[in-house]
């Protein structure tokens, strides 16, 4: 588990192999690297991954530069992700900085999983 102030972030691992990384508080300047680290870790460890930030209560500049940076990051390693941001204080940012069009984004976590295990993600080896 990854925290500081007001960020949390759970990592639980499913049986298919994709890790789902929970995350809960403020990603503004000091909760972003807090993000940073544990997308990093989860680019150079998991072969697949899910960040759901339904309890994310904002979303700053700080933010959204890891989301996008950690998309970047993963599309060179070849690790498939998906992204849930259905709050608020998400999907605002996302939809007006044009990165909801841009970064893997689903639904929920289920339809998340879904599109991780249709495209055969979760069996490829990096």
């Amino acid at each position: 588990m990854h925290t500081i102030s007001d960020v949390r972030i759970e990592i639980s691992r499913r049986r298919d192999g994709i890790a789902l990384a929970r995350t809960a508080g403020e990603l503004d300047a000091l909760g972003a690297p807090v993000l940073r680290a544990c997308l990093n870790e989860r680019i150079s460890t998991d072969r697949s991954f899910v960040l759901d930030l339904d309890e994310v209560t904002f979303l700053g500049s700080a933010g959204l530069e890891v989301l996008l940076d950690a998309h970047d990051s993963a599309a060179r390693h070849r690790v498939p992700w998906a992204l849930v941001g259905n709050s608020r204080a998400v999907a605002r940012p996302l939809r007006v900085t044009g990165l909801a069009a841009r970064l893997p984004l689903s639904p929920s976590v289920p339809a998340a999983i879904l599109r991780l295990t249709a495209t055969g993600s979760v069996v490829g080896i990096r």
